[in-house]
């Protein structure tokens, strides 16, 4: 039976359009329901043929973060499946897990899917054997964290940080906008504010409409001031820009780097900084070096590592420190991310997040959408 569902993730992935608006799950909440796995000829999961080790540095070493892999292979009792995965550390035993299209319910032993909800975001708490997803509504009708006021808007996350013993997030608010593939569109960012540990909604501020750059990507602490990058599309192309804000607070007045090199307040005077950036990416500081990890931007399987003496680049000299062996015939990765309080100053813990372009891959085996983890080592 032919589903009519769009893959689009994230912005412009080129997948299936959307013809049944009820079943697009990246325009609301909504939910896919299917008693029995499908019993359609031919699961497109297939085996990599190519030995995934032939694609990266020499030098680099990486292997399966498989406490991190079992933590998020799960089958019950709240989340079972995103994307995005970012994390913010809360304290020195406890994590919080950002997701964007979270499935909830119930997977099989053999990895199955049985059907369940999809909504457009949740957080997760892990704290040793604890993990609590938060979400809206009750178990039985789910609704995203987090949603915008526009009504037909829906949220998808970006990084975020602690402040003042709050937790802040960077929303991206989305719309429909046209038909197909392209018939969505960004249209603002904005920033929450959640109290921790009652996980509360204290706030949701806007912080702009939309011009272009995702900012909020990724965020980097540095001498005083929070760094917010973000990724700029033109044409085929994305482009790194770069915004900050003095101390912690994301709810202060931004500033964006400018050519030659100033940073003036207004988006519009944002320079970029770095062509061919992924629509998730991590910046992240080894002793006086700054080094920008990023995937390939058309939804390639290598995972790149650039370095730069400033946080604002140029960041070159790049290398090759993993290819995604998930990446062949209808699955592909995406959504890359160095998460910084598991790693160590010369071992990097990544994750990425895998779908498919057919639909019903997911529901044949969980693992076809998750995040997946590795220990990148060697990268220097």
């Amino acid at each position: 039976m032919e589903k009519h569902i769009c893959l689009f993730f994230l912005l412009f992935f080129l997948v299936v359009g959307c013809e049944d608006i009820e079943k697009d799950f990246t325009r609301h909440d909504t939910e896919y329901v299917e008693k029995d796995p499908p019993e359609e000829e031919g699961d497109t999961t297939v085996t990599n043929p190519y030995d995934p080790r032939d694609c990266w540095d020499e030098n680099t070493v990486a292997v399966h973060n498989q406490e991190l892999n079992d933590l998020f292979t799960r089958y019950e009792d709240g989340w079972t499946g995103g994307d995005a995965t970012y994390s913010i550390p809360i304290n020195e035993n406890t994590n919080l897990w950002i997701f964007g299209d979270t499935f909830l319910g119930r997977v099989n032993e053999d990895r199955s899917r049985p059907g369940g909800p999809l909504i457009n975001n949740t957080l997760v708490i892990e704290s040793g054997d604890e993990f609590t997803t938060y979400y809206q509504g009750t178990p039985e009708n789910p609704r995203a964290f987090l949603t915008p006021p526009e009504e037909g808007w829906w949220y998808w996350p970006g990084h975020g940080q602690m402040h003042d013993g709050n937790i802040q997030l960077i929303m991206f608010a989305l719309r429909k906008e046209g038909d197909g593939i392209f018939g969505f569109e960004y249209a603002a960012i904005d920033l929450a504010t959640i109290s921790y540990p009652e996980m509360e909604v204290l706030s949701v501020e806007r912080k702009m409409e939309f011009t272009g750059a995702n900012f909020g990507a990724c965020l980097l602490q540095e001498d005083g001031y929070t760094y917010i990058y973000g990724a700029y599309k033109s044409g085929f192309n994305k482009f790194l820009h770069v915004a900050r804000v003095e101390g912690t607070d994301l709810s202060g007045e931004w500033e964006y780097f400018s050519s030659p090199g100033k940073w003036i307040i207004g988006e519009e005077n944002s320079a970029p900084i770095f062509s061919n950036v992924s629509e998730q990416f991590s910046i992240i500081k080894r002793e006086e070096s700054y080094y920008l990890m990023n995937q390939n931007y058309a939804l390639g399987r290598e995972l790149y590592l650039y370095k730069s003496n400033s946080l604002t680049g140029p960041f070159e000299d790049r290398k090759t420190i993993y290819c995604t062996p998930e990446t062949i015939d209808q699955i592909f990765t995406y959504n890359a991310f160095v998460h910084e309080q598991f790693s160590t100053e010369d071992t990097l813990v990544i994750s990425y997040n895998n779908n498919s372009r057919t639909f019903v891959d997911i529901f044949r085996n969980a693992d076809n959408y998750r995040p997946h983890f590795v220990n990148v080592s060697g990268w220097k």
